[in-house]
Formats: structure tokens, sequence, C-alpha cells
């Protein structure tokens, strides 16, 4: 026996402290923790189940989506990967608790079943709106456009109600200077591409429910105007005189008309906002800064600007980074600007291109397109069709109350904006902010970035003509610069493309279809099992189950998608090969391994026809066709349910064309 004072801290663990107790023998662990008055846990999550029994004091837990009360005798159980903080709300007692917690040591219990959307909340997704100064590259379309498209046909497959949103983002710097360079009025030149960016979205099979057109005078900017006079009024806007850069006709430099070297880390950058680190700039701070339009110097002279107080949410935004869900690399720069003081942000420049400023003395000046940007979802949201409301302000609350499951899709050079900035606005607004980010980094193509100025690049015309939309896809996608930046090689890319479906999908399709007209057309009943035969079903079903976690919101990865597609079709043309023994070309008799192989075969068909849905919908579309189903309405249960025996399939050619590294190569500008 062995007494303990299990309330003596001996660690500080997330701001707790805390005294480990081994309980031997068994998978769990014990710690006694004590939290100050008036103090509050990190915010945090692990792989462990973890049960907090409260012995003294009250305070409150903390998730993702709910909060609750505590005080002695309540007990609270956190599931494994689910953020929570716990706050003493005394302000003299300790609150004192114990936390129990295990590994589950069960790989479905990462897996939620997603045909059951009875858990599922609405969900609106955003993929960040394009700047209409040109047409989009694969570059573009590897990112936020094809994710939120993915993303929405799984949810719906699951029966979840799901809106995709998007936009144009006019009011950008880049619009003038494009216009600029192909001698044509800004408006004229916007309207161009955003009708070309659309043909390319339809091209690819991306639809989207709601659309952000920001006009500058009509109800759009005042509905932007409201916020900012809300702000205003709060005081977390502020005006304030800085030193600002003009060129030598006295004109106001940012974003794309001033260039130099960022000041973090000394990558190119424009004015306003790193592409490479990320990090917003004050123009003035640019190292080597030269005028975009003629690479002069640069000069001086103090004006009057307005500035968002992002600095006075530090702290909501800490404990909104350890809570919401976000990749690595976009974690480590919100860590980064949190633990080095955040700035506060010029929102308004002078300008004639954008939204005017109705706040007085600045009327010549323009809203900062970013800061705009907020405001724009916002407007978004207030057309969503389940949104109440009597106007566009209290329909937008609605939608950002917490109770709709939001989720952004954009480039990590966006991420400050939409993990920090916006997150910031809508905390001053008393509005909910997004808890998921889905972000892809840089796309290269042989080496080198995308450049449209460079002309080094593929447009997503090209691509779809030479491909086909179904081939576009999957190819972009397992592309996709998840996590770190990737780099589009044509003779990988068909390669890899030629491999998988000409190959070994063809070919696998074609000898399942040979075997089962052998049975008269109709599906056997599996008979005996052979030891491969029993390893190929539980990879099967390994396979979709690991598909099924990355197709969820929480986790979501297309790329690791289509990757375990990948999987799919080369495990069912390896197993089809291997079992080619089983049927003599003399004979029309199916042994009982026979069945078997053949009933596995079909499964792996049908399973193929749930996963590839959301990322290749006409191919998913035919092989359903093939099995006489309904890709449409299938079901997680049902994609993993061997086919009825007798069950009568429809023969037909699947056509999976080569796709040629020369032509591929062709589509570059030379």
């Amino acid at each position: 026996m062995k007494k303990i004072n299990i309330f003596s801290p001996s660690v500080l663990s997330y701001n707790v402290a805390s005294r480990p107790v081994e309980l031997v023998g068994t998978n769990a662990s014990l710690m006694g923790c004590s939290l100050a008055p008036r103090q509050e846990s990190s915010a945090h999550n692990h792989f462990e189940n973890e049960i907090f029994i409260f012995t003294a004091g009250k305070g409150v837990v903390k998730t993702g989506h709910e909060s609750v009360n505590v005080q002695a005798g309540d007990a609270v159980l956190c599931q494994r990967f689910e953020n929570h903080i716990i706050v003493n709300t005394s302000e003299e007692d300790s609150l004192q608790f114990h936390s129990i917690y295990w590994d589950v040591g069960d790989i479905n219990a990462f897996v939620t079943d997603t045909s059951a959307p009875s858990g599922q909340r609405n969900t609106l997704i955003f993929s960040t709106p394009p700047t209409p100064n040109g047409d989009l590259h694969l570059g573009h379309l590897s990112g936020p456009y094809l994710a939120g498209d993915v993303l929405k046909r799984v949810l719906l497959q699951s029966g979840t109600s799901v809106h995709h949103g998007t936009g144009r983002d006019d009011n950008q710097t880049y619009v003038v200077t494009s216009a600029a360079k192909e001698q044509r009025q800004p408006t004229e030149s916007a309207d161009f591409y955003a009708s070309a960016i659309n043909e390319t979205w339809q091209g690819f099979g991306i639809d989207f429910d709601l659309f952000i057109t920001p006009d500058n005078q009509g109800e759009y900017a005042d509905f932007v105007h409201h916020y900012i006079e809300l702000l205003y009024k709060k005081d977390f806007i502020y005006e304030k005189e800085t030193t600002a850069y003009v060129d030598h006709h006295g004109n106001t430099l940012h974003e794309a008309y001033i260039h130099g070297l960022c000041p973090y880390c000394e990558e190119s950058s424009d004015g306003n906002a790193c592409e490479a680190c990320g990090r917003p700039n004050e123009c003035t701070d640019l190292k080597q800064p030269q005028v975009k339009a003629d690479g002069n110097q640069p000069l001086s002279r103090k004006e009057f600007r307005l500035y968002f107080r992002l600095s006075a949410f530090a702290h909501q935004l800490a404990q909104y980074v350890q809570t919401a869900n976000m990749p690595a690399h976009v974690h480590q720069l919100c860590h980064d600007m949190l633990s080095q003081q955040l700035p506060d942000i010029c929102i308004s420049h002078a300008s004639h291109w954008g939204i005017k400023h109705r706040l007085p003395n600045y009327e010549q000046q323009v809203v900062y397109v970013w800061f705009e940007m907020a405001m724009g979802y916002l407007w978004a949201a207030s057309e969503y069709p389940t949104s109440r409301g009597n106007n566009r302000m209290e329909k937008a609350a609605d939608v950002y109350s917490g109770d709709t499951n939001i989720v952004h899709c954009y480039g990590f050079d966006n991420a400050y904006y939409h993990t920090l900035l916006f997150p910031a606005i809508y905390f001053a607004l008393g509005l909910t902010p997004p808890q998921t980010h889905i972000v892809n980094e840089l796309l290269d193509l042989e080496g080198s970035k995308f450049s449209t100025s460079r002309r080094h690049l593929i447009w997503g015309k090209d691509f779809l003509k030479l491909a086909g939309a179904d081939y576009a896809r999957m190819a972009l996608i397992l592309m996709r610069p998840e996590g770190i930046r990737e780099n589009f090689s044509v003779e990988r890319v068909a390669a890899t493309m030629n491999a998988l479906f000409p190959q070994r999908l063809s070919h696998w399709l074609s000898s399942l279809q040979e075997c089962v007209m052998r049975y008269g057309g109709k599906i056997p009943e599996s008979g005996a099992w052979l030891a491969d035969q029993k390893n190929h079903y539980y990879e099967l079903l390994h396979v979709m189950t690991s598909y099924q976690h990355f197709s969820q919101t929480e986790n979501f990865s297309p790329r690791r998608m289509a990757e375990h597609v990948t999987k799919l079709i080369d495990m069912a043309y390896r197993f089809n090969a291997s079992q080619r023994h089983l049927f003599p070309r003399n004979s029309n008799a199916l042994s009982n391994y026979a069945r078997t192989a053949l009933a596995l075969d079909v499964l792996a068909a049908r399973m193929l026809v749930y996963a590839l849905k959301p990322l290749m919908p006409a191919l998913s579309a035919d092989i359903a066709a093939l099995l006489r189903i309904n890709a449409t309405e299938e079901t997680w249960q049902q994609a993993t349910t061997f086919l009825a025996s007798q069950h009568m399939i429809q023969p037909h050619k699947i056509m999976l064309p080569e796709l040629s590294a020369t032509g591929l190569g062709q589509l570059m500008p030379q």
C-alpha cells in the first residue's frame, strides 16, 4: 500500500498543476489536477480518450462546438482528438479534478460512419474567390477549387446538407495591373476573366451554390460599410498617421504596385503580404523596394490611414489556433505571429480602385481588399438557404453562430487572413469563426513555380481538352500539394495515369466481365475461401476504412482519398490476375473457389464506384452502369457489401484512353 497526495503538483501540464500516477496493470493513466483561480488550461487534444472527474471548485469545460459548466461531483468525457479547454471560473478557489486517460487502440475508433448523416451539421464550404486577372491554370485548380468540390460531393454522398461558395475578387489591384498590360479598362478585364474562370470551373465539373460579386457602390458595398462602421464605433478600427510609399506621380503604393524583399523571410514579395512565408507587411518595411510599374525607388510621405486592432484579439486567437483544424505549416505561421506580437493591420489605401471608405476624412481611400473579404464571406452566408433573419446581417450572423459547419479551402499564401485576420474580425462582431481550414501549398510545374507573367504554366482549359474532365481531376488531385510543395511533371503524370487506368483498370474490368459472362452474366454467390482470398477481402475493407477516414471533414485529404483509389485499383488488378488459374479457358464451370474470387472482384468494383464518385464522377457512373447499380444512391454499407447472388451485370466497354506525355508537354507555352 502506498499513500499519494494526488493534488500535490509535480509538473505543469497544459497550464494545469498535475501529479501523474501510474496505474500498474492497466492501459489507463491517472493525474491529479489543480487549476488556480481565474486560470484556464491551454487548448489541446491527444490520441487518448479522457474523463475529468471534478472534486472541488467550479468551472467550464469547452470543446470545439460546446461548453458545459462543472462543479464537484461532475464528470466530463472527451473523445480522442477532441480539442478541449478547462476554465476555473472561481475568483478564490482552485478547481480540482482527476484526469483518467487511455488509448482506445481500435482503428475503427478513428473512423466515423459518414453514411449516417444524423450527427452531421449543415456545412458551408468556401473556396477562396480567385482574382479575375487571368484564367485558371493547373496550380489554381489543384488547390481550393477541386478540394471544395470533392468535399461537397463526399458530404452529399453521406446525406449531409452542404453548399459550396466562392466569388470573384474584383477589388484586387492585380486586376488593374493586368488590365493596363492588356490595354483594357479594369472592369472590362475583370468581367472577361471572370467569365473565362467560370467556364473552366464548369469544364472540371465544379459547381457553386453561392457566389460573391463585389460591387463598389450597391448593396454589397453598403453591407461592407455596415460592419466597418460597427467596428469603428467599437474602437476596433482607429486612424493613425504613418509613412506610405508613393511613386513619382504621387500615387500611393500597395499590393501589386510595390515590390521588394519580405522583411521576415527575404523572399520576393509584393506589398501587404508575402506569398512565400505568409506574413503581412507594411509595404514600407520591404527591403530593396521598387515601384512595380517602372522599377524606380519609391518616395515617402506621411498619410493618415485606418487600422484594425488585430493585436486586441491575441488571447482569443491563441485559443482559436489551438482548437481550429489546420495543417502544421499554417499552425506554425500563426504560432510565430502570435509569439512575436500581432501587428495592427492597415485597412485603407489611397486609390481609385476598390470600395471607397465612408468614414469622415477617408472617402478618397479604399477598403483593403483582404479586410473586405471577411465581409464577402458574410455576404455569401446571408444567402445560405436555411439562414434565418429579417435582413442580410441577421442571416449572416445566424450562419456564423457556430451551428453551421463552415469550412475554408485556400492556399498557404492566404493562410494568415483566414486564421488570424478574419477570425479576429468575427470575434469583434460577436460571431463564431470557422473551425476547419483545408490548405494547399504551391504546385510547381517541371521544378519551377507556375507563373502567368513568365508563361510557365498549363491552362486548365487546355488540360481538359487533352485529358477530359475525369482524368484532369484525378491527375491534379494526385498531385495536390498537401503539407509540402509538390511538382507537376508531365512525364510523371502521364506515366501514373496510364499505369492506373488504361493498363490496370481497363484490363481488370475486361477480365471481370469475361468471367461473369461465363456465368451467364450473373454474379455468383461466394463459395469456399482460400487464404489469399481472405487476405484480399480484409485488405479491401482496410483500404476503404482508411479512405473513409480521409473523406471526413475533420480529416479531409483529397490526395489521400485518391491515393487509396490507386491502391484499390492496384490490389484488384493483381488479385484478378492471381485468380485466373481458377478459370480454365476450356471450361464454363466455376469451382467453389472461383465463385469466391469472382464475388470479390465484383465487390472491389462496387467499392470503386463509391470511392471514385467524388473524384471521377463520370467513371464512377460508368462502372456503376456495368454493375447495374445506382452510383448516386450507394451508401458506405452497400459499397462494402457483396452484391446479391444472381445479380445481372450489363457488360460494356469502358473507355480509358492513354494520356500522351508529348501532348501534355506541348501545352506549355514555348
